[in-house]
């Protein structure tokens, strides 16, 4: 039998096509149409749009400003100009934010401040920068001598810097210069007096007088607006230069604005982690809500009360037989019968009506309630049934799921606690949070992730303490001396003698 050969069917000759956004016809030869549609076209063109309209706008709300008086203030934060009291109040309110960061802090300041000169120890290959501590009487005494001059102990400063660092990666310090610097002649005066700390809350970049027709930019913000943001008067405010390195000695006072820098962001600082965990902190934070909500509005006891049908009918009858007495004024007057009320205001015998007998339903499930365990709103609630043909009171478990609702909260929880604490690149090893799954009981896994922590605080170190190594270059030109934070790494217990080990060797 030959094979057959099949037919082949010509490709369609298009004529014209006609489009309307993702819509279009087709006109064939032969006076043939045909519709189409590209699917997801328009809803791939919204996305499109609404992430580059997005973008755009977080632009435009990062580059906003504000006028206080003959200032322009470039605003901190998506508009509101209240990112660091926005930062604290989501940090403050959970439960594990405040003890990491003051973690980190402790871990920054380390054994405290000291002075160091740089030196290259080694040779060729092998040689490397060492910090070599060095005792100077003359700078050791000037910083001793802050607070002889009004200002806060040095350490404190420090302190409260590093504070600020770890919430908003921003420090802000106020130069207090010695007047007689400037009178001819005086030549054995310190130029600075001190740094005063500035909370960086209440400090923003401005420029005078600002002529807006672009972009602010950082190099353009001469001065610093320090005051209250919250209640933002001219009245609130003080206006001061700001910090100039190349000529630091410009003006009577000034205030210097040192900040981590953020990836295409030009005037401040932002913290990294807080955007991307913003909404994993604020679900931690309402856990407890949760919690405590439930606890106070769920049903505290679960139960289906089935009252029998003869109980009523018996009840019933025994409120009509008072009823019956009261009209005919045979006996003493009932007024009321097991919180059911009787008589009217004036003491005259009521009609029967099934509210009576309600009233004395609930009265008797009052009693019952009473029982139960509980203080919510909801504490003591039932409900509750009619039954017929069985004698007796009867109370059966009410169907719940509080315990699959509580494991959902608690298990949302530690997720949430192990994305924050994975976030801030601090390992629960040393943070001493324990989490399900991270936690690690070695020994070896403290030391050595506190090791690659201390390695990382490099920068940290470096703008916590640049205005006071500045101080220091403008009193002390002729020394090579810097400012640093003695972070000891402890040996291990192995490589260690008895009489070395952290236990024999702590001064308290």
């Amino acid at each position: 039998m030959k094979n057959k050969k099949k037919k082949l069917m010509s490709a369609p000759v298009v004529e014209k096509v006609e489009r309307y956004g993702n819509r279009g016809i087709v006109e064939l030869k032969g006076n043939r149409t045909v519709s189409f549609e590209v699917a997801g076209g328009r809803e791939l063109n919204e996305i499109d749009g609404n992430q580059y309209r997005n973008l755009y706008r977080q632009y435009v709300q990062d580059n906003r400003s504000m006028q206080l008086g003959d200032y322009q203030v470039a605003l901190w934060g998506s508009g509101h100009n209240l990112y660091p009291q926005e930062v604290y109040a989501m940090i403050s309110d959970n439960k594990l934010l405040p003890e990491i960061l003051s973690k980190q802090s402790e871990f920054l300041y380390g054994r405290g401040p000291y002075l160091y000169q740089e030196e290259i120890v080694g040779e060729g290959k092998d040689a490397r920068k060492m910090r070599v501590p060095v005792y100077d009487k003359e700078v050791q005494d000037w910083l001793d001598g802050w607070e002889k001059a009004g200002l806060d102990d040095y350490r404190v400063y420090l302190k409260d810097q590093i504070v600020d660092y770890y919430h908003v990666k921003t420090c802000v310090s106020q130069y207090r210069f010695n007047r007689s610097r400037r009178i001819p002649g005086v030549t054995n005066v310190l130029p600075v007096i001190g740094l005063e700390y500035v909370g960086a809350d209440r400090a923003r970049l401005c420029s005078y007088k600002a002529q807006h027709v672009r972009a602010l930019r950082d190099k353009e913000l001469t001065h610093v607006a320090i005051g209250d943001w919250l209640n933002p008067s001219m009245g609130n405010f003080e206006v001061f230069p700001r910090f100039i390195p190349s000529d630091p000695l410009r003006f009577p006072t000034c205030v210097s604005m040192v900040k981590d820098k953020t990836f295409s962001k030009d005037i401040y600082a932002y913290n990294e982690w807080f955007n991307g965990l913003r909404e994993w902190i604020k679900g931690s934070n309402l856990t407890p809500r949760y919690i405590n909500s439930y606890l106070k509005n769920a049903l505290n006891a679960f139960l289906h009360v089935e009252i029998p049908a003869a109980w009523i009918s018996t009840e019933e009858r025994k409120i009509q037989s008072f009823l019956a007495s009261n009209y005919s004024g045979a006996g003493n007057i009932v007024a009321s019968y097991e919180g059911v009320t009787l008589v009217d205001e004036q003491n005259n015998a009521l009609d029967y009506s099934d509210a009576m007998m309600d009233q004395r339903i609930a009265h008797e499930l009052r009693k019952i309630t009473t029982l139960l365990s509980g203080e919510g709103t909801n504490q003591g609630k039932l409900w509750a049934s009619t039954r017929y043909g069985e004698e007796g009171w009867k109370f059966n478990d009410f169907p719940g799921k509080f315990k699959e609702y509580f494991d959902s909260v608690i298990s949302y929880d530690k997720r949430a606690d192990q994305v924050v604490i994975a976030g801030l690149g601090i390992s629960s090893s040393i943070s001493n949070v324990e989490n399900d799954g991270v936690l690690s009981k070695s020994g070896s896994d403290v030391y050595y992730n506190f090791l690659v922590y201390q390695l990382a605080l490099t920068i940290p170190e470096f703008i916590v303490t640049r205005d006071i190594n500045r101080a220091i270059r403008i009193n002390f030109p002729n020394k090579q001396l810097k400012l640093g934070l003695q972070m000891d790494i402890p040996a291990r217990q192995a490589e260690t003698t008895p009489s070395d080990r952290m236990s024999n060797t702590t001064n308290r």
